[in-house]
């Protein structure tokens, strides 16, 4: 990558690694955390559900709003948000305000990751763009990795200390980011980005992009199945407790970050991004079979190296796909961005949902239709994928 934009690419990884450390902190205590204030179930679900509901109907305005003014005071609206609701989750002892207070972080926090892809989509092209964007889901699994680890760490101390550590790392982090993340946007036309923006209504039905909106939407709505399924699915077929999930999820998590952080460049630059989309779609259609496979049989083995094949399919879809959208979009990258995020934001409120339901009905279901999605997308979507076309947004 060129050197300069070496400094502004460390600032966006350590964002979305901060995001999604603070995503994944709350995992391991949350449920306990409700308890504490006296929720059951359904306050557990309408709380996971209220930063994705958030995420689906904001991201896009964010993305919009740094096509107009520039994508770093986007960023730093977004991390400054994300900092101060997490130092208010720490102080919270309401749990309508805990609620209140997710759906504020997911107004928030779904500035940082459309505006980030924007920005690097300004600074870089070719596979050096799917590159960076694979540097960047890598940031992310990363942050998936830790995320949970110093939540069950810190949580075993205090409820609270997890939260006050992630905002305060942070807002530790705003000032470098004001410091060393310059502008990435050369030329702002309000004008034109008011008129020419994708906008979340059925027109998105008929836009060029609309096959990768809905690879993403299906993407993450398999994700979310297999996520809030799967530990149910492993306790039950072959015993697994807590600790057995947590390994499990280490190692999802070490495979993301090598495919992303270390094969996408390489392999977009040889095969391209339309391809390794494709191909990633085959490999998670083919990985939820095996799970079902493997777990019938008892073998924990091959039941963990079937949701390292599910998790090697994803790691390919998401960075390429997201190049893609920058690639296809002719002008208003931050909105193109901004909707794609929303789909996946569709997708993670409608998977855990629709996982619980078939799962109640039969433990192979969620896979089953995980896997017949997939292909479905693949058939109906894949023929539009194309690294090499621009698509207009008038």
């Amino acid at each position: 990558m060129q050197k300069k934009m070496i400094g502004p690419m460390a600032i966006l990884l350590i964002i979305q690694f901060l995001v999604m450390v603070g995503f994944g902190i709350v995992i391991p205590i949350l449920p306990f955390f409700v308890d504490k204030l006296g929720g059951g179930a359904l306050s557990l679900g309408i709380f996971m559900s209220a930063y994705s509901i958030m995420q689906f109907f904001f991201a896009p305005l964010w993305g919009k709003l740094s096509d107009r003014i520039g994508r770093r005071p986007v960023i730093l609206i977004g991390l400054s948000g994300y900092g101060l609701t997490f130092l208010m989750f720490g102080m919270v002892n309401n749990l309508y305000l805990l609620i209140g207070i997710r759906a504020l972080s997911g107004i928030v926090s779904s500035a940082t990751l459309p505006t980030a892809m924007a920005y690097l989509s300004d600074i870089t092209e070719g596979a050096d763009r799917s590159k960076g964007m694979g540097m960047i889901g890598a940031a992310m699994g990363l942050g998936m990795i830790f995320g949970p680890a110093i939540g069950g760490w810190l949580g075993h101390y205090s409820f609270s200390l997890p939260f006050f550590v992630a905002g305060g790392l942070a807002l530790l982090l705003l000032p470098f980011t004001w410091a060393f993340l310059p502008e990435s946007l050369k030329q702002q036309n309000p004008a034109l980005t008011v008129s020419k923006r994708p906008k979340l209504t059925l027109e998105v039905l008929k836009h060029p992009l609309f096959a990768l909106f809905a690879f993403n939407f299906v993407l993450n709505f398999t994700m979310s199945m297999f996520e809030s399924t799967f530990a149910l699915l492993a306790a039950a077929k072959v015993g697994f407790g807590p600790r057995d999930m947590g390994i499990t999820f280490a190692i999802l998590g070490i495979f993301a970050v090598i495919v992303q952080g270390g094969l996408i460049g390489p392999l977009a630059k040889k095969f391209g991004d339309a391809l390794l989309v494709k191909a990633g779609a085959v490999l998670c259609a083919v990985g939820l079979l095996l799970i079902i496979l493997s777990a019938n049989y008892g073998n924990i083995t091959s039941l963990v190296s079937s949701t390292v094949v599910f998790m090697v399919g994803n790691s390919l879809m998401v960075p390429t796909s997201s190049s893609l959208v920058t690639k296809q979009s002719s002008v208003g990258q931050g909105a193109s961005l901004g909707l794609f995020a929303s789909f996946a934001s569709l997708g993670r409120i409608i998977g855990p949902v629709a996982g619980g339901a078939l799962f109640g009905l039969s433990m192979e279901l969620p896979y089953v239709a995980g896997s017949a999605f997939l292909v479905l997308i693949i058939l109906v979507a894949g023929r539009k994928l194309s690294a090499k076309t621009s698509a207009s947004l008038v």
